[in-house]
């Protein structure tokens, strides 16, 4: 047991050490800090820096000069790869992210590599602490949903650390536009919100409503195409009908005083385009619970086309988000930029309307 507690700090404080001198950090041809100081700075025992410090001159990254020190070789050595991809989500088990995480780890492990898997649940300080772990232990490469992606993102430094450690980042649903040259995977929301509005308009509806989120570059990106296509109709956009609400407020928005003012706001609307299937499910319910029939007083149009639809009292007419393909794009695009080093190319990919019964008129959407 004492061998392996032993194996395990020599190789933390390894890749500790190798991955400050591909940041940067230590500078090519600098001296290290003695053992004893690397000792007292690491709070490891001498031998333990000792394994270390042989680990990494074997690899390269460091020369001993007998009666001088040891020092930071000149020129990076290749990295032995790990075969571990770091994969970062806000959520894992509801939803649409078990089918994401799914098709990933099908294509990880069919190329023989390891899945690291992390959760932020949406949190900047989760995220930041992920990436942190992910950087000591070795990582080959990440694929990572961002964080609040509608935000201006505190951890941007780290990314930009990742970049110029050599390992790649794609990110899929989001992405982090402060951060040049971002590979993602991402869906068409912004010409589908243009599609859910036009939908309704030509099923007949005239006053429209929205909810949407706040903090994430879907939401904004569903709401700007919503807009769009209703300025395309010659139609005005009632401010007063389009709610927000950020990742703090879902599990309490239709909840109390929250559940009336949303019927409120909804009940002079008869379309409502809905984030996500969560939101209208929810919504939907409390229609119902109001008196108001879906879709004869009111149409609803989603997004995600999730098994929420299945439980929902009126099966959600919804854009069909591609959670497989693109948890297997994000995969096979990882592996190509650590196999050859070559940059990927963003990927945007369709969502196709499923038309189930939350929207008054099917023959409606024909044109779409």
């Amino acid at each position: 047991m004492s061998r392996e507690k032993t194996e395990a700090k020599y190789s933390i404080l390894a890749n500790t050490i190798r991955n400050r001198i591909l940041s940067g950090e230590f500078h090519m041809g600098d001296r290290l800090a003695s053992e004893n100081e690397l000792s007292a700075q690491f709070g490891f025992s001498r031998q333990t820096v000792r394994q270390a410090l042989g680990i990494l001159e074997q690899e390269g990254f460091l020369v001993r000069r007998r009666g001088s020190g040891t020092y930071i070789a000149k020129g990076t050595p290749t990295l032995p790869k790990s075969r571990t991809i770091g994969v970062i989500t806000t959520y894992i088990t509801d939803y649409i992210f078990p089918v994401i995480t799914r098709g990933i780890e099908e294509v990880l492990s069919g190329r023989g590599y390891h899945l690291h898997l992390g959760v932020t649940k949406n949190r900047v300080e989760t995220e930041r602490q992920l990436l942190q772990s992910m950087l000591e232990n070795g990582v080959d490469g990440l694929i990572v949903e961002g964080t609040k992606t509608a935000l201006p993102n505190p951890n941007i430094s780290l990314y930009q650390k990742l970049e110029s450690m050599g390992i790649p980042c794609v990110f899929f649903n989001g992405y982090y536009r402060e951060l040049s040259g971002c590979i993602y995977v991402v869906t068409n929301d912004r010409t589908c919100g243009s599609k859910a509005s036009s939908l309704l308009l030509h099923a007949g509806c005239r006053q429209l409503g929205g909810i949407f989120k706040s903090d994430d570059m879907q939401g904004h990106e569903r709401y700007a195409g919503f807009a769009q296509g209703l300025m395309d109709a010659g139609q005005q956009i009632n401010d007063d009908a389009v709610l927000w609400y950020s990742t703090g407020d879902r599990d309490s928005l239709f909840e109390g005083e929250n559940r009336e003012r949303i019927y409120r706001i909804m009940r002079h609307c008869d379309g409502v385009v809905c984030y996500n299937d969560q939101i209208a499910y929810r919504l939907i319910e409390l229609l119902l619970e109001k008196g108001r029939n879906v879709p004869q007083d009111i149409s609803i149009v989603s997004f995600d086309n999730s098994s929420i639809s299945q439980y929902s009292p009126v099966k959600i007419t919804s854009f069909d988000h591609p959670k497989e393909q693109m948890g297997r794009m994000a995969a096979e695009k990882i592996i190509r930029m650590v196999e050859s080093g070559v940059r990927e190319s963003p990927a945007i990919l369709e969502m196709p309307l499923i038309y189930k019964g939350s929207v008054l008129a099917e023959d409606t959407w024909d044109y779409l």
